[in-house]
């Protein structure tokens, strides 16, 4: 009897302990289940956290950064140009504001040409800055340059007769050129280097807004290039110094019609509605050009003004 009851005991307090065991376990086994519920979800807080600040930094970086699929950041390529053409003047005033009102704000690389013994543009910030660096050569009769156009012909007859036969010596559109006065060959011709530059470096591919300007604007505002709506061929340039055309200071637009509006003097070679307008401008061929283009011109409030300094 005594030993029944001894055994009875015994086997009491070994059902206990088993189930003393038992909950022990259990105890462990929810808090590392816990533990590991708890470590999963700060994870992947912290996941969407580096997501969301890796936005930001998208969103926030002008040279907005993206992984690749090996988790390197590359830099996103600016789809916004801005060009110089011609001698730089102005001063370094000047040409800080286009830094800082249009390059920075626009997200825009840089393209400068220039006469190939132009020291200014040289020694300026822009040309340290500038992506694309082009020289032309600073002709003592631009003659020899348009005649790189289209050889000697104009139509078919040698340009220089017609221009002889058709405009005085007032007709800017033709300055540069023998003795003619003002500037106009000039201008028309850096612009048909600047045409052959883009076509050459496919830019009309890597870019999507263009801005052709001059080096002496002072910019007193935010000029954000990428803004302006550049689709329908549309054309942007600022109000003022038409001189019953359009101006040839200042120019924005895309992709699609970049190439056709710099392509003003080929045009006016494979032309006769210029003949015989004695007195015609840079500005009326501008106009009259663009307008057998089908061009949308469009005016945005002007943000600059033009800078001199003594020695210009």
């Amino acid at each position: 009897m005594v030993l029944f009851s001894s055994h009875r005991a015994k086997k009491k307090v070994g059902g206990r302990r088993m189930k003393m065991a038992f909950f022990v376990v259990g105890v462990i086994v929810l808090s590392l289940l816990f533990q590991f519920l708890t470590l999963n979800a700060f994870i992947s807080q912290e996941s969407k956290q580096d997501e969301a600040n890796d936005v930001f930094i998208i969103k926030k970086n002008p040279l907005a950064m993206h992984a690749t699929g090996e988790q390197t950041l590359q830099p996103v390529p600016n789809r916004t140009l801005a060009i110089i053409m011609g001698n730089f003047r102005g001063g370094e005033s000047s040409w800080q504001t286009m830094a800082s009102n249009v390059l920075d704000p626009s997200s825009a690389d840089l393209a400068i040409l220039i006469p190939e013994d132009d020291i200014n543009a040289m020694n300026s910030s822009l040309y340290k800055r500038a992506k694309y660096k082009w020289t032309f050569k600073n002709y003592e009769e631009w003659g020899e340059a348009v005649d790189l156009i289209n050889g000697t012909e104009w139509n078919g007859t040698g340009w220089r007769k017609l221009a002889l036969e058709d405009y005085d010596n007032s007709a800017s559109v033709f300055g540069g050129v023998e003795d003619y006065s003002g500037s106009g060959a000039i201008i028309f011709m850096i612009r048909w280097f600047l045409h052959n530059h883009i076509k050459e470096n496919n830019l009309t591919e890597k870019y999507d807004h263009f801005m052709v300007t001059r080096s002496d604007h002072y910019y007193q505002c935010t000029h954000n290039i990428s803004e302006f709506s550049v689709g329908n061929r549309n054309l942007w340039i600022p109000p003022g110094q038409d001189y019953k055309g359009r101006t040839d200071r200042h120019l924005i637009a895309g992709s699609d019609n970049v190439l056709d509006a710099l392509d003003v003097f080929p045009t006016f070679m494979r032309s006769n509605w210029v003949r015989k307008k004695k007195r015609m401008n840079t500005e009326k061929l501008l106009s009259r050009v663009w307008e057998e283009k089908k061009m949308n011109v469009n005016y945005f409030d002007r943000v600059m003004f033009t800078t001199a300094l003594p020695t210009d």
